[in-house]
């Protein structure tokens, strides 16, 4: 009998994968006859993804994988511009080892875009990137608070990488953005990295609320 985390992680499984269409029915029964699970396991699996942002309940529909609306993307990516913003400041006083770390992220980042760009490995290598530049704060809760959104944010960063290959963008033109705010922090320039972080943003915020205005 599954668990609802198992239940859990083999729905976000699919879900980061596009393997489930966002506005796809997650109906308990169906859930619990796959899973071998009482309907019970099922609802707490679906209300674990809900508090991940994947999934969304509606009142006498039930659970849906997450169709993102314009206000929750321009929602995360105020919260993107505030933190990566602050982030790429305090480049200048952060520590040789959060400055290495964000050149590990970068170099696991490219890894995973030459290994496959439309992947949920290349997904969470984008995101463990930016996290190592709000990293750069020092804060704790900060990071704590990134973490709460990360994997509603991963699932956004898999919406604009699937469109990117749809749209034949290279890897070297995907991993451009992130080196420039790779090279700004490593150099502990904070105005270069701040705008660099602030470029890639105002690139990847309108591609996305395109992606979601047309479904």
């Amino acid at each position: 009998m599954s668990s609802p985390e198992a239940v859990a992680a083999a729905l976000r499984e699919r879900i980061l994968a596009l393997t489930l269409a966002a506005g796809a029915p997650l109906r308990e029964v169906a859930v619990a006859a796959e899973f071998t699970c009482s309907r019970r396991t099922a609802r707490e699996g679906l209300q674990l993804l809900a508090r991940e942002g994947l999934v969304t309940h509606a009142r006498n529909r039930g659970a849906a994988v997450r169709r993102f609306t314009q206000q929750d993307i321009r929602d995360l990516y105020r919260v993107r511009r505030t933190l990566e913003g602050q982030g790429a400041a305090a480049c200048v006083a952060a520590s040789p080892e959060q400055l290495r770390e964000v050149g590990r992220a970068y170099d696991r980042l490219a890894d995973s875009a030459r290994a496959g760009q439309d992947s949920v490995e290349h997904a969470l290598a984008d995101l463990r990137f930016h996290a190592a530049v709000i990293a750069l704060i020092g804060s704790e809760r900060l990071d704590s608070f990134f973490e709460q959104i990360a994997v509603e944010m991963t699932y956004a960063i898999r919406l604009i990488q699937h469109d990117e290959v749809a749209a034949r963008v290279s890897d070297e033109e995907v991993l451009l953005d992130h080196a420039r705010i790779r090279d700004a922090v490593l150099a502990r320039d904070p105005l270069a990295a701040q705008r660099a972080v602030l470029e890639h943003i105002e690139e990847n915020e309108p591609r996305l609320l395109a992606l979601v205005g047309a479904e």
